[in-house]
């Protein structure tokens, strides 16, 4: 096999693979031609790639790939090493080793404690998964966090062995919250960095770096559990050292990721500088101001996706919420946006739609736009389109020359939405 060496659109030379190296012919009849010989640690970095990372790495995957793996890397051995430490203090409040210890009871605080967290997986799922999505990076670390919680809850049932079944069972909780929580912002992830249409390699890559982080935590789990023993002080100094690294590592990782999608956060950070510069920021900039552990907050806040009621019906222009897909309501009480949406608002609509809203908190005089009817105003959406419609399509040519996806949004709405007949 060969491949053409290219410098400045002309052709310098052809590189030809061979078992044993590499051989570079150069088109220039001044320079000899040359082997580059195939060092052991070539070979050796050459398999790992293969086995390890995505086919066509790094042009197969983003930009933030690696960074977001290392660190997340080192999180993970952290956090195998702490669960096999909650795993070994579970068996001794069990009873484990202690003769007056019954099998039966040991046998019924599992099945219970894994039925909490069953129930809990459910639950969270059903009450929460259209967060997960809007919110991953937040969601990402509370799922870090209440794993550490899971296993100080762990760590401390041998001294509360009267309280052992609730112990397991709000520490299975919190696990079950981590395992949807962790697993469906995975799932988006990898979508964020199979930019090839890989999504399948990129997470059996993932899943294959994930067995070989456990692997070696595994072995350094025999040797650490032999030596410590029942050394509690000890136990509780790793504890705290490798959740330490673990929350700090996955801070760093969360940090590292450069989304080219719209949430909350990014388009509140993107617009508020957009109409104060009338440029657009980069995207490694608003993902590095992005708060990770709270929304941003706003004077007036929004609400998007509400329920209809009769307020609402007297109050808004119909035809104008079936032709734009939307309408915008303002409540003077409790100053606050209220959007309906239409069953055919798409993503384009609700980018318009939040665009919009955050005109109108920026300008703070938006009176002009209001038709008042008692505590209730509704928007009159033409005439601020009007007045938006060459500021908001030059929003979206200059975010898609910085990179920003202006094509679908992760924006956390509510699920009321309406259709005309």
């Amino acid at each position: 096999m060969s491949l053409c060496e290219i410098q400045r659109g002309q052709l310098t030379g052809r590189i030809y693979s061979t078992s044993k190296g590499f051989y570079h012919v150069s088109t220039d009849s001044t320079k000899p031609i040359h082997r580059q010989k195939q060092s052991f640690i070539q070979w050796i970095l050459l398999i790992f790639i293969e086995i390890f990372l995505p086919t066509g790495y790094p042009n197969t995957v983003s930009s933030d790939y690696l960074a977001y793996q290392i660190w997340d890397t080192i999180q993970a051995f952290a956090s195998s090493i702490t669960n096999a430490l909650a795993f070994s203090a579970i068996l001794e409040g069990m009873g484990v080793g202690d003769e007056k210890a019954s099998v039966l009871s040991a046998t019924f605080v599992w099945l219970i404690k894994d039925g909490v967290g069953m129930l809990g997986r459910i639950l969270f799922a059903w009450f929460n998964g259209t967060g997960l999505d809007s919110n991953l990076k937040m969601w990402r670390f509370y799922a870090d966090i209440l794993n550490d919680l899971a296993i100080s809850l762990d760590l401390i049932a041998p001294f509360f062995k009267h309280l052992l079944l609730p112990i397991t069972c709000l520490s299975n909780l919190s696990r079950s919250i981590v395992g949807v929580a962790g697993g469906s912002t995975r799932a988006a992830l990898t979508q964020h960095q199979a930019i090839a249409h890989n999504m399948g390699d990129v997470s059996a890559k993932d899943g294959s770096q994930e067995t070989l982080v456990n692997l070696l935590a595994l072995i350094v789990n025999i040797f650490l559990l032999h030596t410590i023993k029942r050394d509690r002080l000890l136990v509780w100094f790793l504890y705290f050292m490798l959740t330490t690294l673990h929350l700090y590592a996955n801070y760093r990782a969360i940090r590292t990721l450069q989304l080219r999608t719209f949430n909350w956060n990014r388009f509140v950070l993107l617009c508020e500088y957009y109409f104060r510069n009338g440029q657009i920021q980069t995207i490694e900039y608003i993902n590095r101001h992005e708060p990770i552990l709270r929304e941003m907050y706003q004077s007036i806040r929004c609400y998007v996706g509400i329920q209809l009621n009769e307020n609402h019906v007297q109050t808004i222009d119909i035809n104008q919420f079936i032709k734009n897909h939307f309408s915008i309501l303002y409540n003077q009480n409790s100053k606050r946006f209220d959007v309906i949406l239409m069953d055919n608002c798409d993503d384009g609509d609700l980018i318009k739609c939040y665009f919009l809203l955050q005109y109108l908190i920026d300008s703070k005089r938006f009176d002009q736009f209001l038709v008042t009817s008692s505590n209730i105003s509704w928007v009159d959406i033409d005439r601020l389109q009007t007045t938006t419609a060459h500021l908001y399509q030059d929003f979206l040519f200059k975010s898609q020359q910085m990179g920003w996806d202006v094509n679908q949004a992760k924006f956390l709405i509510n699920n009321y939405r309406y259709t005309s007949k």
